[in-house]
């Protein structure tokens, strides 16, 4: 920051911290995305990703997301809670959504997923059926993220319990997790082939 000092961001309410960010203020989106957020999106990026290696670059990916198209995103702020807390949970959403795109990165084929699972059950024929892009596109639009991150994993060859171990939760929940996701796979199929 170049003229003010933090002092002075610090005594800004969000209205007025939220007019200078609309305004494009440079020392106003420096202090709030580096210093008085900092903290926080390194916490939920560390809780996500299990690391800090890109946390800037993560960071500077977020500021633009707020700030495109003339700060859409931002005038969608009702002041209805604090600042703090809507960029929280703005993140968090954010986040977790990049980490489940950066898991797609992996090569999935659905041959060897039928030819592995199959007798588990049989919503792998529904699997079996979808190309990979299909496959992708399917599995993004499930409804309940811990799913979708579960059943990815799953089918990139993970080992239960490291995903439990990623998750922060049970192999017995990971199983849980997959088998659900499996079958709103399986029913979300089924009804684009009746329309």
């Amino acid at each position: 920051m170049r003229e003010r000092n933090k002092a002075f961001f610090d005594s800004l309410s969000d209205k007025e911290l939220v007019e200078l960010l609309l305004a494009n203020d440079q020392d106003a989106i420096e202090y709030l995305f580096f210093y008085r957020c900092n903290g926080m999106f390194a916490h939920i990026i560390n809780s996500i990703f299990h690391s800090q290696g890109q946390k800037e670059e993560l960071i500077t990916e977020f500021y633009l997301l707020i700030s495109q198209n003339n700060w859409e995103k931002l005038r969608s702020f009702e002041f209805k809670s604090k600042l703090d807390t809507w960029l929280t949970v703005i993140a968090v959403r954010f986040f977790k959504k990049k980490h489940i795109s950066q898991t797609k990165l992996v090569a999935i084929d659905p041959q060897l997923i039928v030819e592995t699972k199959k007798n588990e059950t049989d919503d792998y024929d529904v699997i079996n059926e979808m190309s990979r892009l299909e496959l992708y596109k399917a599995i993004d639009q499930l409804s309940k993220p811990r799913e979708r991150y579960a059943l990815l994993a799953d089918l990139t060859g993970k080992r239960a319990e490291d995903i439990a171990e990623e998750m922060g939760c049970t192999v017995a929940a990971v199983y849980n997790l997959t088998k659900k996701a499996r079958l709103e796979l399986k029913s979300k199929m089924q009804e684009k082939k009746l329309v």
